[in-house]
Parts: C-alpha cells; sequence; structure tokens
C-alpha cells in the first residue's frame, strides 16, 4: 500500500522552507520552486512530496509535468 502525499498549507511550507510569504511567491513566479495545488475554490495546498524534492537540492530543482 502507497503512503498517501499530504497537502500543507502556506504556514507549515513557510516553517520548513525558512523562506518568506514574499520570496516563496516569487519562488514560484520564476518557476523555481513547486506550485500550489487547487484543493478546493479559494484553497490551494502544497503537495509534501514536492516540498521534499524541492528541499534536497534546491538550486537544481525542475517543476515536472504531473502536478
Amino acid at each position: 500500500m502507497s503512503k498517501l502525499d499530504r497537502f500543507m498549507r502556506e504556514r507549515d511550507v513557510i516553517a520548513v522552507t525558512s523562506l518568506s510569504h514574499a520570496t516563496l511567491w516569487r519562488a514560484m513566479k520564476s518557476g523555481r520552486f513547486p506550485r500550489p495545488v487547487s484543493i478546493s475554490p479559494g484553497r490551494v495546498g502544497w503537495r509534501e512530496s514536492a516540498i521534499v524534492a524541492w528541499q534536497q537540492n534546491p538550486t537544481e530543482w525542475k517543476p515536472t509535468e504531473a502536478a
């Protein structure tokens, strides 16, 4: 049985990455950080697996096609 991928809120992403809100959104806009996934109208979350992949090598991280 595979482990389910957890969704993280923005405050959790900021806590584990030590990025500020502005830096986080600037990095997403430039394609250097995973984009959030729409969970419901007005609600987004980041896949924990995407954040872990970014943390393993932030300078070389590239977005994947299937997000």
